[in-house]
């Protein structure tokens, strides 16, 4: 049992060095205190750093200026099951101190390379085709990576679009923003994990397979399956649920969308205003589990504040209203092939990512390199009181949307994932005007803030 304990949560180290600017390579493998290894679905790149404690001058040989490289190679268990290698740019040093006369202690910070090259580059190109092609010749063009290593998953639509003087990494954001899937679903993200980069829609990856079952569960320590131990976490925390009040403000549960043509100088109509509400948005992405998260409340006047449009109205750029135009039309019609119409994937983008953020867990896991952002895990958590039972609000699948690497120099190696739902197994109940209670009426003026 003590030797699954102690497996889980090791590694081994096959390489961590400096690459200096001269080409010479430095190795750190005893001199570093701790390493911390991030990515996001919400983040286009991975990024860490490391903490060192430099008693040979290795500072000296570093002037940081873009061009020292981390290399990092570690197995996961001493058989080495699971691996990751990459590289890094350093990007800058921090928290310089002395120890004592003779040692140094700094935090090197580091991205992966294709940040630096981003940032030295602007895109002013006027593309024609879908969106995933767009950004594919992008990241081949400006980042030098001809194949995606990650999931690609191609958009809908040919777009004619010029992209205005962005940096690569923002161009590639900026299609991200507008792309939409096979059921016109605003739902597709850029970032990049263990496998490389992704440009994938939320529909695809909700609905893959699960990668492992978490299991948080009271155990019995001389009965402790290895299995479980690997899987289990050591700490298990509900970091988010849901806030109507914070829903209803961001209009995720309802909310209009005016547009305003900058060329014209025409606002939509009322009536060209696009309306929006949970279950519209909701129906557009493909989830894990079985039901929404939100059946919707109903008021005491009998209305579901799915259709209350006036919670939340935004107002963007579009050129909807010079596609009426017959002077445009006369003048230039190739112009309007160039049009944006942000009223179709503004409001409901915003509102699919609140909605996926609204419902998230934290947990310390024993080291795994495969819990990396994008992929899903399979979470089942007790009744507290009841351990014996599983509590099913909780219980789910869950899409990983962050993850923390942390290893140390005393060979313990942990991961923190941030995972986030869509959806639950859990049939709900539509409310009604009687569930208002008395103190809630005698309150509602009184905003929680």
């Amino acid at each position: 049992m003590a030797d699954n304990l102690l497996q889980s949560t090791q590694y081994s180290i096959n390489q961590l060095a400096v690459i200096t600017k001269s080409g010479e390579v430095i190795d750190i493998s005893t001199s570093f205190v701790q390493l911390n290894i991030c990515d996001s679905v919400f983040v286009p790149v991975m990024n860490g750093s490391i903490t060192v404690i430099d008693s040979v001058g290795l500072s000296e040989f570093l002037n940081f200026d873009g061009s020292e490289v981390l290399l990092v190679d570690f197995s996961k268990f001493l058989d080495g099951t699971t691996s990751f290698k990459k590289s890094f740019r350093i990007r800058k040093m921090t928290n310089r101190r002395n120890l004592n006369p003779s040692t140094l202690s700094y935090d090197l910070h580091f991205v992966s390379d294709e940040l630096i090259y981003s940032d030295q580059r602007k895109v002013n190109q006027k593309y024609t085709d879908t969106y995933s092609n767009i950004v594919a010749k992008i990241l081949s063009d400006y980042l030098y990576l001809p194949t995606f290593a990650g999931i690609f998953t191609p958009s809908s639509g040919i777009k004619s679009v010029v992209i205005p003087d962005l940096s690569p990494l923002d161009a590639i954001q900026w299609c991200t923003n507008r792309a939409v899937d096979e059921n016109l679903g605003p739902n597709f993200i850029f970032y990049e994990n263990i496998i490389g980069y992704n440009f994938t829609s939320l529909s695809n990856i909700l609905t893959k397979d699960s990668i492992l079952d978490i299991k948080f569960f009271p155990k019995n320590l001389n009965n402790t399956d290895a299995l479980d131990e690997v899987s289990s976490p050591r700490y298990f925390e509900v970091i988010s649920n849901p806030d109507v009040m914070r829903r209803t403000r961001q209009g995720v549960n309802s909310g209009k969308y005016a547009i305003f043509d900058p060329v014209t100088r025409v606002m939509g109509h009322i009536d060209e205003e696009k309306t929006v509400n949970y279950l519209d948005h909701y129906q557009t992405v493909k989830h894990g589990n079985d039901t929404p998260l939100f059946s919707g409340m109903v008021n005491r006047d009998n209305t579901n504040n799915f259709e209350q449009y006036e919670a939340r109205r935004s107002f963007g750029f579009s050129g909807k209203p010079r596609q009426a135009s017959s002077y445009i039309k006369k003048k230039d019609p190739t112009s309007l092939n160039t049009i944006d119409n942000q009223e179709d994937f503004v409001f409901q983008r915003r509102a699919i990512i609140e909605n996926l953020i609204s419902k998230r867990l934290k947990m310390v896991m024993p080291g795994n390199f495969e819990l990396s952002s994008g992929f899903n895990v399979n979470v089942m958590a007790p009744i507290y009181g009841k351990p014996e039972n599983e509590d099913e609000t909780v219980t789910g699948k869950y899409l990983i949307v962050a993850s923390k690497h942390i290893l140390d120099i005393r060979g313990k190696f942990e991961t923190v994932v941030e995972a986030a739902t869509t959806s639950t197994d859990i049939g709900y109940i539509q409310g009604s005007t009687a569930a208002v209670s008395k103190a809630a009426v005698e309150y509602e003026d009184d905003y929680l803030r």
